[in-house]
């Protein structure tokens, strides 16, 4: 159906829109301002790709070409949305396997004492991560101190990122396969049950290319979702500077295709300064340093086993060549980087494809994880941590669906993808790591025959798989109800006098495992500091050891090994229960 929207007047266009139906008006409004400019703005054409009408000038008039109805609400697109809102949901509800014992209890513990008004930000760059614990600690405040509860706002987080992606995916794309990449990737959904500012950086991740994609229709809105993406990204967790380049590059993007935005690009820069201004001012009034937040990073980040500046130029060259590579394998991103390739869209187009702002994306977003160091002080390239990596997931999935079968219709792309995963197999079987070599060869088993029968479904089943065989394992390697269950029992059958000696982890944890409960905190002693306990033995004392540690934190039984020898010198068992993987043990002092 074809309407006349507009005709040329000398300087002017003359707007009709008066006269169209509703259904037009629908589709009118969502030209960008700069194709309705006289003589033909840019293109002769403008099609928008995510609800499939064309505008198109031909002499002095501008006619509007549409589908016959706007999109119903109950299309595929929607329900590819709602069937991966449900399984995330189901995710969340089910997968829950406890605290990780690690910076998870800090961020537990921050947003609780935020909304108590006992949170001091101080010289730990932690503290002046708002945005990583004052929206858990509101969820908390409201429904109680559960960390299973509080992990709510990681599944609100992964949804709203998810319906970003939904709002701006073209009609011609399935969306069944944004669905599939988006709700499949194990490490990410790892982290939904999780309280960690990655989680909640995935939206704001998203936020930042979908604002961008309406610049030209929605220029304030586009660019107040543009910097609120980075600044509350910012106070979420520092990665997001890996996306700071994105609107230089969108901008030289504009200015070579001349067709920049000046509201939108004057608002962002406007909004931006603004912000920038009232942040490092609070620094500065705080602290006398407006970049104080920067020398708490650089603090933060010290020399360690995750470092690479100080371990020389041999293990610097590995982190910049090859080892990020064999991380992506490892961790089980490389399929998704290497299914993105055919969506990645860097060049000029009539068509207003988001594939352009979600490739700029991820362009930024890569180039950091492989370059970006981890401080100011010195370079030393970041540590891969496959929590971190979790935020290119959408970029990723939304990149997946938009060149999804492009490899069919061009050669050399298919050799490109072909190869890529055959080298993915070709580094798992070299380590040994025979499920993750399987699962690429029964994907590339799946994704290149041209005639494979259900292709999604079986791609869905490939996928999901994996995801619930991690649940089932982490609860095999972690038992954590068993755990909570065995510590709580011997913290009410102890007293003063008998201490709890515990793994580190568990003593590290206290606050989060027995919340407002000072006594219960109080009876566990961490084995790592034994010494002090030997100044002063206990006649009685009990040992809880949690198991988990040898699966996650190993370098604990050096602690252990020092334990045993001076239990055997100084003291008589009698009582032992190994449960799970729990061993609790009691003993008495020997008498001399």
């Amino acid at each position: 159906m074809t309407y006349i929207v507009g005709r040329e007047k000398g300087n002017t266009i003359e707007i009709l829109r008066n006269t169209l139906p509703p259904v037009a008006k629908y589709y009118f409004d969502l030209c960008p301002k700069i194709f309705l400019r006289p003589k033909g703005g840019l293109f002769p054409l403008y099609f928008n790709s995510i609800s499939s009408f064309i505008f198109i000038r031909h002499q002095s008039y501008l006619f509007l070409h549409m589908p016959l109805e706007v999109p119903s609400l109950y299309s595929t697109k929607a329900k590819a949305f709602i069937a991966g809102a449900i399984f995330l949901i189901g995710y969340w509800l089910l997968s829950y396997d406890g605290i990780t014992f690690s910076d998870d209890v800090y961020y537990l513990l921050a947003g609780k004492n935020f909304w108590e008004g006992t949170m001091e930000v101080n010289s730990y760059h932690f503290s002046s991560r708002w945005g990583a614990y004052v929206p858990s600690g509101l969820i908390g405040f409201l429904l109680g101190f559960d960390p299973h509860l509080i992990s709510l706002i990681s599944l609100i987080s992964y949804l709203g990122a998810l319906g970003l992606l939904f709002k701006i995916l073209p009609q011609r794309n399935n969306p069944w396969i944004l669905t599939l990449w988006f709700c499949t990737q194990v490490y990410f959904l790892h982290f939904l049950t999780k309280v960690y500012p990655d989680s909640l950086l995935v939206f704001w991740t998203t936020l930042v290319p979908v604002s961008a994609y309406f610049r030209n229709q929605k220029p304030f809105l586009a660019a107040l979702g543009l910097v609120g993406g980075l600044f509350f990204g910012f106070l979420t967790k520092e990665t997001i500077v890996f996306l700071a380049p994105f609107p230089i590059l969108l901008f030289v993007w504009d200015w070579k295709n001349r067709v920049i935005s000046k509201a939108f690009y004057f608002t962002l820069i406007s909004i931006g300064l603004l912000l920038g201004s009232l942040y490092l001012g609070y620094f500065w009034i705080k602290f006398g340093d407006p970049f104080y937040r920067v020398s708490s990073i650089n603090a933060g980040h010290y020399i360690s086993e995750y470092t690479y500046a100080d371990k020389g130029l041999w293990a610097m060259f590995r982190r910049l060549t090859y080892l990020p590579i064999l991380t992506f394998v490892e961790r089980g991103y490389w399929l998704w980087l290497v299914m993105a390739i055919p969506g990645i869209q860097l060049k000029k187009t009539i068509v207003n494809s988001p594939a352009l702002e979600m490739s700029l994306a991820f362009c930024c977003l890569i180039l950091g994880f492989w370059l970006m160091t981890s401080t100011l002080e010195l370079y030393n390239p970041i540590y891969l941590n496959p929590r971190h990596l979790i935020i290119l997931v959408p970029v990723l999935a939304f990149l997946i669906a938009s060149g999804w079968g492009k490899w069919n219709e061009n050669q050399f792309l298919f050799r490109w993808i072909l190869g890529l995963i055959l080298l993915g197999i070709g580094i798992s079987l070299v380590q040994m790591d025979w499920k993750m070599a399987g699962f690429q060869a029964v994907f590339l088993g799946i994704i290149f025959p041209p005639k494979f029968p259900k292709r999604i479904e079986g791609l869905a089943v490939l996928f999901i798989l994996p995801a619930f065989a991690a649940v089932f394992y982490q609860q095999k390697v972690k038992a954590y109800p068993e755990f909570i269950k065995a510590l709580d029992q011997e913290v009410k059958n102890a007293t003063e006098s008998t201490p709890i000696l515990t793994n580190n982890f568990i003593h590290f944890s206290r606050e989060v495992l027995f919340p407002d409960d000072s006594k219960s905190q109080e009876l566990l002693y961490p084995i790592e500091e034994l010494d002090s306990l030997k100044k002063s033995p206990p006649q009685e004392l009990r040992i809880l050891i949690y198991e988990y540690y040898q699966h996650a934190y190993p370098k604990e039984q050096e602690d252990l090994d020092l334990l045993e020898p001076w239990l055997a010198n100084h003291y008589q068992l009698t009582r032992e229960e190994h449960s799970d993987l729990v061993w609790i043990r009691e003993f008495e002092r020997t008498k001399k």
